[in-house]
């Protein structure tokens, strides 16, 4: 009986403490779990936390501080690294362009134009041929990918591969950078500014860290593989100071020719007989410098070029003095455009002809006149300018374009980079209300004039913009058909516009809000408005010119002006 009792308490105590230890292991694991919950600061962070994807089959990219997301990723072929050219123009070299359509990558500088064909070991640096070690190359998926070894020409980056994790590292040298060094190991690199976020890794003493931002406590860092978070600061040390590598800085030649500020005019020409009208439209002239004869113009949409250029003319413009900047249309044509400018072979037939011509006729500038272009091919029209401008340099010719107004519906013009390519960017500072406006009105008012100068300048250097003119001013009538006021115009010259109000008997006031003379007569039921461009309204706006130190003016156009325009022009840029 005693030694069946003895059984039973034994029992009775195995299962209390059995119960107990199971009740102690759930009262610790949940202490632990609460514990884990206020201080996970001891466990180490995935890598899906810091690089998405990064279990998955693609080499993923890290430029300085940030991991990237891509639309197409690095591959690696024969232990070599191609990198995606649309990774390559948005984040290393905008200066590159793919044409899919006809597999060419293009590269401009200021100097040269670099163009290679896909699977190719042939390239062009300015039609002349030269050989690659390895060729660029198309996928199936008509992504295009540049070998990395290539492409240390044409960009300054230093480009680690990490092969561990599969990444490539990438920094700008131009940028400033930030080093240091760890004081002491083994110190833990957080995902987040507190000590109690996880870590990424525990970093050794002496391993060196990129240092990008700051704040009272935490500096956030890369490592040399690739990893990004965050450290203490008083666990950095040695902390250097990188100035970063400046680019080669090529000042605006000044342009031959003249002193002062550049005075040019636009002479209409509409057929090759029309450019012996050019004696009689400088009788009287004095200051100007560079006629700018309408003489070319894309002709279709294969890219071919008219030519309504008179070598004579040249001649005599040079024994004159005057140089010859000749203009370069686009027959104000969006379908042409786009059909010439999206095709790389397109624009270098165009290219070509503008380098015959300007040879032949020994022209000193070609003057880019391209309007109505449409937004989706704005980015076609930047790539000409750049593809056009080195070659037109090298054959020593000024290079200029002719620019509306700043406004959200031309921002596709991108005068910030056209600005950096070219000479010259002339506002048309004209066109407030033009022929098609649904209301009468100035066609270069004080304040519309201001606003393009000083919003242009946001984008372009003073020394490149030149102010536009208007020497013509528009008629407008106003009549009321079926209760509605329609509005029609006509332009007129300045002499002629003046004639019309004196002949109706208008009173001419002068209106100190648009800064110009305006006079309105009826005939009938019909009211006649204009607001006159003469040698006043002239003076203004080129006091504009002379207020934020711009680089220049040019009329439109020569024939319309009047006489006493020149030596308002001849004071204020020739002084």
């Amino acid at each position: 009986m005693n030694t069946m009792k003895k059984i039973a308490i034994i029992v009775f105590r195995v299962v209390i403490i059995s119960i107990f230890i199971i009740l102690l292991t759930i009262v610790l694991f949940k202490g632990f779990v609460k514990l884990k919950e206020l201080f996970p600061g001891y466990e180490k962070a995935h890598a899906s936390q810091f690089f998405e994807g990064i279990d998955e089959d693609y080499t993923y990219v890290v430029f300085e501080d940030q991991p990237l997301a891509l639309l197409h990723y690095p591959v690696i072929l024969e232990d070599k690294i191609y990198l995606p050219i649309d990774f390559v123009i948005e984040y290393l070299n905008p200066n590159f362009y793919w044409d899919e359509k006809e597999s060419t990558l293009t590269y401009t500088t200021t100097q040269d134009v670099v163009r290679m064909k896909s699977n190719e070991l042939d390239y062009f640096i300015n039609d002349k041929p030269l050989k690659l070690n390895m060729p660029i190359i198309r996928m199936e998926d008509s992504s295009a990918y540049i070998p990395l070894d290539l492409l240390g020409k044409f960009c300054d980056y230093e480009v680690k591969y990490n092969d561990e994790l599969d990444l490539l590292v990438i920094d700008d040298v131009k940028r400033d950078s930030m080093y240091g060094s760890i004081r002491k190991g083994k110190v833990k690199l957080r995902i987040t500014t507190s000590e109690n976020s996880n870590y990424i890794k525990k970093l050794a003493e002496g391993e060196k860290v990129k240092i990008y931002e700051e704040n009272e406590k935490w500096y956030k860092v890369r490592t040399e593989e690739g990893y990004i978070g965050f450290l203490q600061k008083n666990s950095i040390e040695d902390i250097t100071n990188i100035v970063g590598k400046q680019e080669e800085w090529l000042p605006h030649p000044p342009v031959p020719g003249y002193e002062g500020k550049v005075n040019i005019a636009w002479h209409q020409v509409t057929n090759v007989s029309a450019n012996s009208g050019l004696i009689n439209a400088l009788e009287g002239v004095t200051g100007l410098d560079v006629l700018s004869p309408t003489w070319f113009a894309l002709s279709d949409s294969e890219g071919n070029v008219s030519n309504i250029a008179d070598v004579s003319y040249v001649n005599w413009a040079h024994d004159q003095g005057y140089q010859v900047w000749a203009l370069f249309s686009n027959s104000f044509s969006s379908t042409i455009t786009h059909d010439v400018l999206s095709s790389t072979e397109k624009r270098e037939k165009v290219i070509k002809q503008i380098l015959a011509l300007s040879a032949i006729y020994e022209l000193d500038g070609i003057n880019i006149d391209f309007e109505s272009i449409a937004k989706e091919d704005g980015i076609f029209y930047v790539q000409f300018i750049k593809e056009l401008t080195p070659y037109l340099k090298k054959q020593g010719l000024i290079v200029s374009v002719d620019m509306y107004v700043p406004s959200a519906w031309t921002a596709h013009y991108d005068r910030t980079q056209v600005g950096s390519i070219v000479d010259y960017l002339i506002i048309m500072g004209y066109d407030e209300h033009w022929s098609g406006s649904k209301e009468s009105g100035s066609v270069a008012s004080i304040g519309f004039v201001k606003k393009g100068i000083s919003d242009t300048l946001k984008e372009v250097p003073k020394e490149k913009v030149i102010l536009g003119l208007p020497y013509y001013t528009r008629l407008w009538k106003e009549e009321l058909i079926d209760s509605e006021v329609v509005v029609s115009s006509k332009a007129y010259s300045m002499n002629r516009a003046y004639e019309i109000l004196v002949e109706n008997k208008a009173i001419i006031e002068w209106n100190e809000e648009v800064g110009q003379y305006y006079g309105e007569y009826d005939i009938g039921e019909v009211t006649y408005k204009i607001w006159l461009e003469e040698e006043r309204s002239i003076e203004e706006k080129v006091k504009l010119a002379k207020e934020y130190e711009l680089a220049g003016v040019s009329g439109w156009k020569l024939g319309l002006e009047k006489d006493e325009v020149w030596q308002v022009l001849k004071d204020y840029l020739k002084e």
